[in-house]
């Protein structure tokens, strides 16, 4: 199975004839990884920092559950190390963990001098909790609303700093290449009728990831793979597209997205019941409730099957109303307002489209293979999650790739050097956005969620492509891009999928329901110039297979 062609750019146009902005370093995205490459470049280069929606509407605002660092007295790199390969399955690149891993501290430490406040313990010392697929308690959190609290303070000094042009409600619609090279962005700002040209010395893609490919995602609305797919298009190497992590515990209800009730309520001792309302997790995982997501997830979907209900029970009641409304104030108030009282009432939970695994490859510095483009957070494919990514590591992942590409970026202090480039949009009529869109989450959550058949995939890749197809003419609109993207974006994870004939972490093929490292134990890698995906071995130094894949 083929991965996508299409257009190599959305909307026709003519350089000469738009607006134009130039920057030494261009970040595109406002979650972790972009304000932490904002904040840091802006210290030696000309930053321009845009952002989908406003500032604050990032993945990263959503995150509940905190950032996982061995800070602890006994905790070590090593534990922390060793935890997440294990949850990657065999397919982490173990030198990179290690350097995420080992600049944990002091990269923590760093958010902590800027203002983020983590909770402490009656002693003084910061308090952790306890996640899936951690061997002790190492994840430093603010209540159950971490992303926020980071995402809060980091943006307040962004808006502050005069080092720093921001952006915001402009949408990437593609990379500019000049002679193999990222040069800057084509972005589509709040108001406009066509794009504008922003001319970079390098840019750091941070756009984080593509739940809403599924109809049922933890999300916000913006998650529509857009980094991704204008990565794919500029010519860049993507990996690892088939993982896709579903987090076990979304509220079941009508919202959109679906609200995450963070597996810290399970680190503090709640169950998960099935319909007899007995616990099903403690003869399938050591771990019991607190297994990796994939293990937790998959488990739940076969409950759900036997059960015949859309949704097992999570039962925090032994907790009691003190402790849970002081440790989980958002999750208790907004399971109030949804008419559960965590105190007395079982919750219903159910997985949900959660992280993208995939996506961008990177280096351990985020160079992509595409010269002068950088990436960092869940928009990359960095080597560090493998198979499935260990709780908590996420937020992590963005803030020490970004502080690496600044390290990179200010020793080569990046200028920008303005071309004249012309390009072509898609032929044919335009398409309708939300019937595509409709039809890719669709498509996506029968035929590429948690349990994957050749059969299924094989049909999900045509269906794909179709409407893809269907789409035509994007128009400088908001919402035919991201169908488009996301399009785009669907089609490489099914392709992929289809590709990998095992099972391994997130990605489980019912019918080659075994994880086989003869064959398997290699990362997928895809451009559009090739027809298969390159094959690259795990184990090999991330600085050798930079050289392999042209990474300067």
């Amino acid at each position: 199975m083929n991965a996508p062609a299409g257009p190599r750019y959305l909307l026709g146009f003519d350089t000469d004839a738009l607006t134009k902005r130039e920057c030494d370093v261009l970040v595109v995205g406002s979650g972790i990884a972009g304000l932490v490459a904002a904040l840091q470049a802006s210290q030696f280069a000309r930053v321009l920092l845009v952002t989908k929606g406003e500032l604050s509407e990032t993945n990263t605002w959503y995150a509940q559950g905190g950032i996982a660092g061995a800070v602890g007295e006994t905790d070590s790199v090593e534990l922390h190390l060793s935890d997440t390969l294990i949850v990657g399955q065999g397919l982490c690149e173990p030198d990179v963990v290690r350097a995420v891993v080992g600049e944990a501290g002091d990269a923590l430490g760093e958010l902590v001098s800027l203002g983020v406040a983590f909770d402490r313990s009656a002693d003084g010392r910061v308090a952790l909790a306890r996640e899936g697929g951690h061997s002790l308690p190492r994840v430093l959190h603010s209540g159950d609303a971490t992303g926020a609290e980071v995402q809060d303070t980091l943006s307040a000094i962004v808006r502050r700093s005069e080092a720093i042009e921001l952006v915001e409600d402009a949408f990437l619609v593609d990379l500019l290449t000049e002679n193999g090279r990222c040069v800057g962005a084509l972005v589509l700002e709040a108001g406009a009728t066509e794009p504008t040209a922003v001319w970079a010395g390098a840019t750091v893609l941070a756009t984080g990831g593509c739940g809403q490919v599924y109809r049922v995602t933890t999300n916000p609305l913006i998650a529509t793979g857009d980094g991704v797919a204008a990565a794919w298009r500029a010519g860049a190497e993507l990996a690892d597209m088939e993982f896709v992590q579903f987090h076990p515990t979304a509220l079941d209800s009508a919202s959109s997205p679906k609200f995450l009730i963070t597996e810290a309520l399970r680190g503090d001792g709640a169950y998960l019941l099935d319909c007899n309302e007995e616990r099903f997790m403690l003869g399938v995982h050591p771990l019991a409730e607190l297994a990796p997501r994939d293990v937790v997830s998959r488990e739940i979907e076969k409950v759900m099957v036997r059960c015949g209900r859309p949704n097992v029970w999570l039962d925090a009641r032994h907790l009691g109303a003190e402790h849970l409304a002081e440790r989980f104030p958002k999750i208790w108030e907004t399971c109030l307002e949804a008419g559960f009282d965590l105190s007395r009432d079982l919750l219903p939970v159910a997985p949900a489209a959660h992280y993208m695994v995939g996506g961008v490859l990177v280096d351990i510095n985020g160079r992509s293979t595409l010269r002068g483009l950088f990436a960092s957070g869940e928009v990359t494919a960095s080597g560090l999650h493998g198979a499935n990514r260990l709780a908590s590591n996420s937020l992590l992942e963005g803030l020490v790739f970004s502080r690496r590409i600044v390290r990179a970026l200010e020793l080569d202090r990046p200028q920008p050097h303005a071309a004249h480039i012309t390009g072509a949009g898609a032929g044919g009529p335009a398409g309708e956005p939300a019937m595509a869109r409709s039809d890719i989450e669709r498509t996506m959550s029968t035929s590429v969620g948690m349990t994957r058949t050749h059969d299924g995939l094989d049909a999900a890749c045509c269906e794909l492509e179709g409407i893809a197809a269907s789409l035509g003419n994007t128009g400088p609109t908001v919402e035919a891009m991201e169908a488009r993207n996301m399009a785009t974006v669907a089609a490489l994870i099914a392709c992929a999928a289809h590709h990998r004939q095992e099972s391994r972490g997130t990605h489980f093929r019912s019918d080659h329901p075994v994880r086989d490292d003869d064959r398997w134990r290699v990362r997928l890698a895809w451009t559009r110039s090739a027809d298969a995906p390159r094959e690259i071995p795990v184990g090999v130094a991330p600085e050798a297979g930079a050289v392999a894949v042209g990474l300067e």
